[in-house]
């Protein structure tokens, strides 16, 4: 399930004026556990997806947990070539290498070799979310100083919202007042002497306002990672609509003392499909009621019935009541991933796809490319709308020619761009691995390619046997090392 937010969020940290007073003695324990994170990371160039884009270097906050790791942000250590930790007492910063990372949930690992680094150090401990008008301290390296700081403010909202990192992504976030400034991301939110959240994201257009990641996504995470690899946080793949119109329940013949929310939509390819149908009524999550507006109670708050899925595993069971023909059914679903997430979340830390046919470039369409600013309707279209409207349309990726490099053998089509390719002689395209067979397969069968789209009425013609004699020289003349990265 995903929901909007409105608004610009902005990575952040929660940082501030020196607190004094009773919470003074967490800070002599606490500090020396956070460390400072500078990133050299180097960007993509989604225009070029051979190459590297530009280089740049940003800070952020981390602290160690259990295992001698290092916990802080996806986006603190995304498309990093070189990672440096200082630690309060030492100014010699140390190498650290991701051990796992959650781009889902913003949330990565990082371990440092050397072991003179955790001298002095003490794991911090977890504990749980905190309930609403409570205060907490966080900790961490904003910029505009060097040294370490802390903020103390109150818990304002537990609610559900995007995660900025992934652009897509919604969890639970709790919201603090609190000063912001950049740099802060990753530190951690104390209560007790207990981590209670991860600062991680701000919205600009409120006043002291900052997010933290809640520990329960925390803990999911590091559940997930125990097996050595990341499978995300699973989805259950409806969309709802409140229930509160007291008509509407009557018209559904709902009984006076049950809640629930309607099921409008049921997500093909998610864990819903086969046992969810639109015009259900989700009365209980996990045994947890439902009320009209689609909220539970969850450890003291109420929230989104969402939470009951979030804090599960990929392959774990959950269970459902619903009101269905005028009678309750109880129901069980396998989770699984969001489908489609590779392409609707934004990637990092690796070269795209990309292969290079008779000078067309061709690259999988996701949402780095289309905010790279080539959101052309048509991209937006088959990116977001298609599978909306027309359920189990959408192929495993959708092939887009992004640019021309111009050569005697394109010669006509050098001002195309973001062609989407639907059909290779008459062959739909499912993926780019499956156009790279396609024209393979064909190569003994044609003297020419003929690429269509459904969103452009010409074609695009291309000589095999002169593609096949220019292919090198176009990868020599525009200092490309290799044709394809797929």
């Amino acid at each position: 399930m995903r929901k909007r937010i409105t608004g610009h969020i902005l990575w952040i940290g929660i940082a501030g004026m020196l607190c004094i007073g009773s919470l003074h003695a967490q800070s002599i324990s606490i500090e020396p556990s956070v460390v400072l994170i500078t990133n050299h990371q180097q960007h993509i160039d989604w225009y070029s997806p051979w190459k590297r884009g530009y280089t740049s270097s940003n800070t952020g906050t981390g602290f160690l947990i259990h295992n001698q790791w290092i916990l802080t942000n996806a986006h603190v250590v995304s498309n990093s070539r070189l990672l440096l930790v200082n630690k309060i007492s030492n100014p010699e910063p140390f190498i650290a290498k991701v051990v796992a990372i959650a781009h889902d949930s913003d949330l990565a690992i990082l371990k440092v070799q050397n072991p003179v680094f955790y001298e002095g150090m003490n794991p911090l401990v977890f504990g749980k979310i905190p309930l609403l008008q409570t205060r907490v301290r966080t900790y961490g390296y904003p910029v505009g100083g060097t040294t370490i700081s802390r903020t103390e403010g109150v818990v304002s909202r537990v609610e559900f919202a995007t995660y900025l990192h992934s652009g897509i992504d919604s969890h639970l976030i709790i919201q603090t007042d609190s000063a912001i400034n950049p740099g802060n991301s990753g530190g951690p939110v104390i209560q007790d002497n207990l981590v209670v959240g991860v600062a991680f994201q701000s919205n600009p257009n409120l006043n002291a306002v900052g997010y933290l990641i809640p520990v329960p996504l925390i803990l999911r995470f590091l559940e997930d990672i125990k097996d050595g690899k990341y499978d995300g946080v699973p989805e259950v793949g409806v969309q709802v609509s409140n229930l509160l119109n007291e008509h509407h329940r009557r018209f559904l013949q709902l009984p006076s003392d049950v809640g629930g929310v309607l099921v409008d939509r049921v997500v093909p390819h998610t864990s819903a499909e086969g046992k969810l149908m639109e015009g259900d009524v989700l009365v209980e999550i996990e045994g947890a009621h439902i009320d009209a507006a689609g909220m539970v109670g969850y450890n003291g708050h109420h929230v989104s019935l969402h939470i009951m899925a979030e804090h599960k595993q990929v392959g774990e069971l959950l269970q459902l009541k619903v009101w269905r023909n005028q009678q309750f059914e109880e129901l069980t679903l396998t989770l699984t991933p969001p489908p489609f997430s590779q392409e609707f979340r934004l990637s990092y830390d690796t070269l795209p796809q990309y292969l290079i046919f008779g000078g067309l470039v061709f690259l999988p369409l996701n949402r780095n490319y289309i905010q790279s600013g080539k959101n052309f309707p048509e991209l937006i279209y088959e990116h977001v709308y298609r599978e909306v409207e027309k359920p189990r349309t959408r192929r495993e990726q959708i092939v887009v020619m992004i640019r021309v490099l111009p050569a005697p053998v394109n010669r006509g089509y050098t001002n195309f761009k973001n062609y989407v390719v639907d059909r290779v002689n008459d062959i739909p395209i499912q993926s780019l691995q499956h156009l790279k067979t396609v024209l393979a397969d064909l190569k003994e069968k044609t003297e020419y390619y003929k690429f269509e789209s459904q969103w452009n009425p010409s074609l695009i013609v291309i000589d095999r046997e002169a593609a096949e004699q220019e292919h090198d020289l176009i990868l020599q003349r525009y200092g490309i090392p290799k044709g394809e990265h797929l």
